[in-house]
């Protein structure tokens, strides 16, 4: 669960009656100056400038509200955006969903980028102040997040493998080629490994399999690799229970 960081432009009154006259006659252009950081100031229903870096930024308010108010007191939806869209950089951070609601978006640098996909079914959204981002189907290779003390599992959307988050991405753990395959019950990931595929990751070593035409049993080997341990010539390899019978 991630924070979201909303925005609220708010204008400072000015002691000057000359420059308030004049800001009524002035209109912010896109790369125009400004010293109001962090101000929106819409452009139209969808769009408004940002003050940012003593420069206005064109940016996009994909969010349901849009960009509402006038002058100072204009507001940004930006709790959906694309990547690569603009936004508010700040010391707290600023979270988004993809407007297909399959990522999390951070603002870095000024732009949303990827960092979290939501490819589970109840995607990406947005509730009150918080983002939720559904992680439990992932590919290897898809954006990820590390979860504080607890170890990041998904499936991936064939439900052929178990995936886990390291160093960022998603990375395959376990290879479930057994007919329940991957699946999530409550928090937990389960693997169905009753059938394996040999070269396909494994865990733990030294444990046993049926190969995926039952006519051999593998071995999980100190290489995390399904290996060939022996033929199963006369009445191939089944799983009952916890144990392999290769006849």
């Amino acid at each position: 669960m991630a924070r979201v960081w909303r925005h609220i432009g708010v204008g400072l009154l000015s002691a000057s009656w000359i420059v308030v006259l004049a800001a009524c006659h002035l209109k912010p252009q896109a790369g125009g100056k400004c010293s109001n950081v962090g101000q929106y100031v819409c452009s139209d229903p969808q769009n408004a400038l940002l003050c940012q870096d003593g420069t206005f930024t064109p940016i996009a308010c994909r969010g349901p509200k849009g960009c509402a108010g006038t002058g100072t007191a204009s507001q940004c939806d930006d709790d959906l955006a694309n990547e690569g869209d603009g936004c508010l950089t700040t010391l707290n951070e600023n979270f988004a969903c993809s407007t297909d609601h399959s990522k999390e978006l951070l603002c870095k640098n000024g732009k949303f980028a990827e960092v979290r996909s939501c490819k589970g079914t109840k995607a990406c959204s947005i509730k009150g102040d918080s983002l939720h981002c559904d992680d439990s189907l992932a590919d290897p290779g898809d954006p990820c997040v590390e979860e504080a003390g607890d170890a990041n599992y998904a499936c991936s959307p064939d439900k052929a493998l178990e995936v886990v988050c390291k160093a960022g991405k998603f990375e395959q753990s376990n290879s479930c080629r057994g007919p329940k395959g991957c699946w999530i019950g409550g928090d937990t990931v389960h693997c169905d490994m009753s059938f394996a595929r040999e070269g396909e990751i494994c865990r733990p070593v030294d444990n046993h399999s049926c190969s995926e035409d039952a006519k051999s049993e593998v071995l999980c080997s100190p290489q995390m690799k399904w290996s060939k341990k022996r033929d199963c010539k006369r009445e191939g390899c089944k799983v009952k229970g916890n144990e392999v019978y290769c006849n």
